[in-house]
């Protein structure tokens, strides 16, 4: 009798550990949780408005939007994977809306305080807004302050070119005829003697340089702006 009951013993205890090795393995394997319910296999998700809020990008640019909140709440020109959109706004200075769409590019003229979107462009265009006229020279980081601000940036290199192309058509001046800070980056000059910003424009539209943001001997240079966003 002694036999049989540590024979049952033994079965027992050898079941025992074999089905709790089996959930084990089913819990690394992600089939059970710990508990021992059913895992889900679906990744929770929240609404990427619900991440980003009020921000400055619409509802439509998603892929904006998750760029954004990795980076910098889209103020700047996405980091070279152009997909920047026009958003409903009020721009405080008179600006020009830029946009392609359809394969063609389209442009707004607008005065101080008028909304976006409702002509050639819409909000939720994948486009850029910039001002029409330059504003006074200042510093960089001056500059960047004054436009963000107003919920703007500066104009990257490309949004300053490519206005200056169109001759002036599209309602802005002096494009073209001085230098601009046309970047919202700095980077190290090559002999690591200090850090500068790209500026473009000085003498027309194929004229871009460096502009010292800071330098080892405290220079620092003071140049036009207009704003975008």
């Amino acid at each position: 009798m002694i036999r049989h009951s540590k024979l049952f013993l033994l079965i027992f205890l050898g079941f025992a550990l074999g089905t709790f090795i089996s959930i084990c393995l089913q819990v690394q394997a992600g089939s059970l949780t710990p508990s021992g319910t059913p895992a889900s296999t679906n990744v929770g998700t929240i609404p990427v408005s619900d991440i980003v809020g009020s921000g400055y990008v619409t509802s439509t640019d998603s892929l904006h939007q998750l760029s954004s909140v990795i980076q910098d709440n889209g103020m700047t020109a996405n980091s070279g994977m152009y997909n920047n959109r026009i958003i409903a706004m009020n721009p405080p200075a008179a600006y020009t809306e830029v946009c392609f769409k359809s394969g063609s590019t389209y442009y707004d003229a607008r005065s101080a305080g008028v909304a976006t979107g409702g002509g050639n462009c819409s909000v939720g265009d994948v486009g850029y807004v910039i001002e029409k006229n330059q504003r006074a020279t200042q510093h960089w980081n001056q500059a960047k302050s004054i436009c963000l601000q107003n919920g703007m940036r500066l104009p990257e290199t490309f949004e300053l070119q490519y206005v200056c192309e169109s001759g002036g058509s599209w309602g802005l001046t002096g494009v073209g005829s001085a230098w601009e800070w046309s970047g919202n980056s700095s980077l190290i000059e090559p002999s690591g003697n200090g850090l500068g910003s790209a500026v473009f424009g000085g003498s027309g539209c194929t004229y871009a340089g460096w502009g010292w943001v800071g330098y080892l001997s405290g220079l620092e240079d003071s140049d036009v702006f207009r704003c975008a966003r």
